[in-house]
């Protein structure tokens, strides 16, 4: 496996850092301070900022800093709704289908990895689950565009779902039992049940985002 570089050391930190809100939208960061954070020179750095700024994720002036970039309301209220257009249609089409032995493994793995956070209260824990959770749907669902369309889309749905359970802490509870209940909907074949707890999903987190 070949090492990874300082530019993708650079990158990886920066991202987790923001995607956890560790550094705030509309943060100014200048890059000296940046070199003292993360203990490295500014060549690695700059090369990090240049990629996130490209990415959305944040605002860089070349030889000032950056600033995070703010993901507004109504755009969390808009990936909602996007998502809820597409994720409902998917587990409706998914519950229609019989998955295999080793792909209903994986969906139980993934939610004791979502019990044992929530236990935990690690919310950053459980998003990267969660996220997993409904990356493997589109996987699984096939369609190209519609994994690519969400792919490009992740950054900004980890931050909405963790902004979510930070703002009420006992969505991480009910995330859990809406999981399992979507997942238990697919694996019995029952298509109408499996879209409605999809949209309820949804809808409850856009929910809690508004007020």
């Amino acid at each position: 496996m070949a090492a990874v570089t300082l530019k993708e050391q650079a990158y990886i930190r920066l991202r987790q850092l923001i995607l956890d809100g560790e550094i705030e939208a509309g943060q100014f960061l200048t890059e000296r301070h940046l070199v003292e954070m993360l203990g490295m020179s500014r060549t690695p750095i700059r090369s990090a900022l240049e990629r996130l700024d490209a990415e959305g994720l944040a605002n860089y002036t070349p030889n000032k800093g950056l600033i995070v970039a703010e993901l507004t309301l109504q755009r969390a209220i808009d990936l909602y709704d996007f998502r809820s257009a597409i994720e409902c249609y998917v587990v409706k089409r998914l519950a229609q289908q019989t998955l295999d032995e080793k792909t209903l493994e994986w969906f139980e793995s993934n939610l004791r990895e979502q019990e044992q956070a929530k236990d935990s209260q690690d919310f950053s824990a459980f998003t990267k689950a969660d996220a997993a959770f409904h990356s493997k749907l589109m996987e699984l669902n096939g369609n190209v565009e519609i994994i690519q369309a969400i792919d490009r889309l992740q950054d900004k749905l980890y931050q909405v779902a963790l902004r979510v359970l930070r703002k009420d802490r006992s969505r991480i509870g009910v995330s859990l039992e809406d999981h399992a209940r979507i997942f238990a909907c697919i694996r019995d074949g029952a298509s109408e049940e499996a879209f409605l707890a999809m949209e309820r999903h949804l809808e409850y987190g856009k929910r809690i985002l508004i007020l």
